[in-house]
């Protein structure tokens, strides 16, 4: 077990190194030349069930994961528009097109790529993106990231997780302005405990009653963390 915690603090610090010389939190001069943005959520186009073993090398191999596309449950949709609620008292907002698939997750030198694709309206400043991330195992502890939106099994400890970060990208240039990981207040990962009979036979037999309680849970985790991570960056009170 502290061989696996060693190497979960190595991975953490090699995630720190890698961060690029952007801020997490800026400051009113950093905003003035942003007037007019526009939101792209592309957290929940799939959903994670990931099952961790608690055994003494289940640190050597990956976890059981399995995705199933979500794109039906508006999640997205949902957090884009509670996003242009906060943003909207302070910029102009704006729609754009886009595609989920392109911003799967949060990669600099893919999402600078992704973002000087898209077609914006001229007017726009800057996008505010809300990306999958990857977070240290707070349910479990295991060495596993928790990565999107998904639920998590280990042994009989279940939880629903958010795991996603918002990300400030200069429309005109693509290099990230700011990023900062959406967390609950204690600092640690957006999670609920859930009972055992949340987790389906498999993904694609999720009942009805399951699918609504997930996305329950997923809005209210969202709610907590969304608002008060803009308003930490500096772009929402």
């Amino acid at each position: 077990m502290r061989l696996a915690r060693l190497f979960a603090a190595l991975f953490a610090a090699l995630a720190v190194s890698a961060a690029g010389p952007y801020t997490s939190r800026l400051a009113p001069q950093d905003l003035r030349h942003i007037r007019t943005v526009a939101v792209i959520s592309a957290v929940g186009n799939t959903f994670l069930f990931q099952h961790v073993t608690n055994g003494r090398l289940e640190w050597l191999g990956p976890p059981d994961s399995h995705f199933l596309e979500i794109s039906d449950w508006a999640l997205d949709a949902d957090i884009a528009q509670q996003a242009t609620q906060a943003l909207a008292k302070h910029f102009a907002v704006r729609p754009v097109a886009f595609v989920p698939g392109d911003f799967s997750s949060w990669d600099d030198a893919l999402l600078k790529r992704a973002a000087l694709d898209l077609n914006g309206d001229p007017a726009i400043d800057a996008y505010v993106f809300v990306l999958r991330d990857g977070h240290y195992d707070a349910i479990g502890h295991s060495v596993h990231d928790l990565d999107g939106l998904g639920i998590y099994r280990c042994d009989t400890r279940y939880g629903v997780f958010a795991s996603y970060r918002i990300v400030l990208v200069d429309a005109l240039t693509g290099d990230t302005i700011a990023s900062r990981a959406a967390l609950m207040p204690d600092g640690n990962l957006p999670w609920l405990p859930v009972d055992a009979a949340l987790w389906p036979k498999t993904p694609n037999n999720l009942s009805e009653a399951q699918r609504a309680r997930l996305v329950a849970d997923e809005t209210k985790l969202v709610a907590a963390t969304l608002p008060r991570t803009l308003a930490a960056m500096g772009l929402a009170r």
